[in-house]
């Protein structure tokens, strides 16, 4: 069986399971009626992917599991009858903390499942986390998640939560949040945390509505440390016929704490802005845009506000904004920070680092301003090892008495190159981590400096460091997270590595958190992409200010799956 067909029968699964979720046994719709759901949904998305002006490449999270549905429906419709009929016992697997903690230096916080299959269950990867106080929260992708919900007939969510009482010296993994109550609702994973004290705790994630043909993103908010979670309410919502929804992410002003920002990425192929080509066929349009809430995510804006939206249309068809970061400035500046490909030159692998500012509560945005040019790392959408990654930034702001208010980006570009005649671009371009500050709130930038410290070319052995995380402390410290493959001359196996600076991002101590490296792990979890090891990780820093440190949270395959492990330091 292909890669693809498998990977759109994983998809499928996921989906019928949310068009048959949270209904009582007695009033549970059939098998045919759940797969008549479906057929309707499949069919809108083939409607988009008709489109010539579609593309794959540009999709990101979610809406690349999506697009695959598309794809020999006919011949996954009989299988999906099939397994959409199995009711096995699904069971947790022994978690895997004691042999990572012993081997490998990391101790998991989430717990793979077994028993309903043993092709999926056992991913747990692409994490966001909160600390306020003495609670810490984290979040991520989670399939043992998504198949347990979809088994017991309840909400499906593919997310997953573990939570610590003392600052992330012990977590439970504690499984999803309560799912939505409408059988046609889904929490599709993609997450985002944040927290307002040490018991407010907030999830955002993708959100899917296949009754009501929409994509968009939702929140819920725990009363008690992140222990327990209301089902989620709509904070976004657009025509699946024509939007996909990607890429959350929600933010929070401490100085303020009913102030909420989400942002994400639409996109669009209604043609209401981008209009139609000469064939009379949407042109993508790909935006960066915001929500806000002033009364603690109760309510949120009636329109977005568009941060940045370009359209990809025969003169640019490599243009799209993706992966946006909000961070929150001391004075309630909101900072978004995201990556721009196929501009200038309008080549794919013509890609930059923007950020963008909003002094009146994200109502609007000035101009973007350019921070660095960034190089494809890889082929420009995949790593050796076939390892999906991108260039990425993330963003933090200073919090220290000598550099509040300071704005920290990190991103990952290819500063090393090599031909390579199966790349897609011709190259392969090695990963390195770099880093950037403003003083002045974004109007001027210092000059990018590498933050993994190991030596390359020449002599040298080249090597990918990827998928950084950011964050700054209490006491003005900057932590920066990230997968590493120095260890292996051969540029396969991966380590976790993390970079503090106690002088303002001048200098950088590199220091490795796991003990033994571990291999990529992509391609044996059938509700996840053939090449997804997650998108992006987090740093989390107290939200309350009461404790300095960094919690760095990352998923780990030393035992075998992708399992999530922490690092305080």
């Amino acid at each position: 069986m292909s890669q693809r067909i498998t990977q759109a029968i994983a998809i499928a699964v996921v989906l019928v399971g949310a068009i048959a979720i949270d209904l009582p046994a007695s009033h549970a719709q059939s098998i045919e009626d759940r797969i008549a759901g479906l057929d309707s949904s499949i069919a809108n998305l083939q409607t988009l992917e008709q489109n010539p002006n579609f593309r794959r490449d540009r999709l990101f999270g979610v809406a690349r599991n999506l697009a695959a549905l598309s794809d020999r429906w006919a011949e996954l419709r009989p299988r999906l009858v099939q397994i959409a009929s199995a009711s096995p016992i699904v069971t947790d697997a022994t978690a895997p903390d004691a042999a990572l903690a012993v081997v490998f230096g990391a101790g998991a916080i989430s717990n793979p499942t077994l028993g309903a299959s043993r092709f999926t269950g056992f991913t747990q990867s692409e994490t966001a986390s909160a600390w306020c106080g003495s609670n810490v929260l984290i979040g991520f992708n989670d399939t043992g998640s998504e198949i347990k919900t979809l088994i017991a007939n309840t909400g499906v969510s593919a997310l997953g939560l573990s939570t610590s009482a003392n600052k992330g010296a012990i977590f439970s993994y504690d499984g999803t949040p309560t799912p939505t109550g409408s059988f046609s609702q889904a929490i599709m994973g993609n997450p985002s945390i944040a927290c307002a004290d040490a018991e407010k705790f907030y999830y955002a994630s993708i959100w899917s509505d296949t009754l009501n043909n929409a994509s968009g993103v939702a929140i819920a908010q725990s009363s008690d440390g992140g222990k327990s979670f209301p089902p989620p309410a709509l904070a976004v919502s657009k025509s699946s016929l024509t939007h996909l929804i990607v890429r959350d992410w929600l933010a929070i002003d401490h100085a303020n704490p009913s102030l909420l920002y989400i942002s994400y990425v639409d996109i669009d192929y209604s043609g209401e802005i981008c209009g139609n080509d000469q064939f009379g066929q949407a042109i993508p349009r790909y935006a960066i845009e915001v929500v806000a809430s002033n009364n603690g995510g109760a309510n949120w804006s009636a329109q977005p506000t568009v941060v940045e939206q370009v359209c990809a249309d025969a003169n640019h068809p490599n243009l799209a904004v993706t992966a946006p970061q909000i961070a929150i400035g001391p004075e309630a500046q909101v900072y978004i920070a995201y990556e721009a490909m196929g501009e200038n030159s309008g080549a794919l692998t013509d890609r930059e680092v923007r950020i963008a500012k909003s002094v009146d509560g994200a109502a609007s945005f000035a101009a973007p301003v350019t921070v660095a040019p960034v190089d494809p790392l890889g082929d420009g959408a995949d790593l050796q090892g076939f390892v999906r990654s991108g260039e990425y930034p993330g963003i933090a702001i200073g919090k220290g008495k000598t550099n509040t208010g300071f704005i920290y980006l990190t991103w990952a570009t290819a500063a090393f190159s090599v031909p390579d005649s199966l790349s897609t671009t011709g190259l392969y371009g090695f990963g390195d981590i770099m880093f950037v500050q403003s003083q002045d709130g974004g109007a001027s930038w210092s000059a990018p400096l590498r933050i993994n410290n190991d030596p390359e070319g020449g002599a040298n052995p080249l090597s990918d460091q990827f998928a950084p995380a950011i964050g700054s402390d209490k006491k003005g410290r900057i932590g920066i997270c990230f997968y590493d493959r120095r260890r292996d001359p051969n540029n396969f196996l991966i380590d976790r590595y993390c970079a503090t600076s106690i002088n303002n991002g001048k200098s950088w101590r590199n220091t490795k958190i796991t003990r033994t490296n571990f291999a990529s792990l992509v391609g044996q979890d059938l509700l996840v992409a053939p090449d997804y090891m997650g998108e992006y990780d987090s740093i989390a820093t107290d939200g309350t200010g009461q404790s300095a440190g960094f919690i760095d949270s990352y998923s780990i395959n030393a035992a075998g799956n992708p399992n999530i492990a922490t690092n305080h330091f």
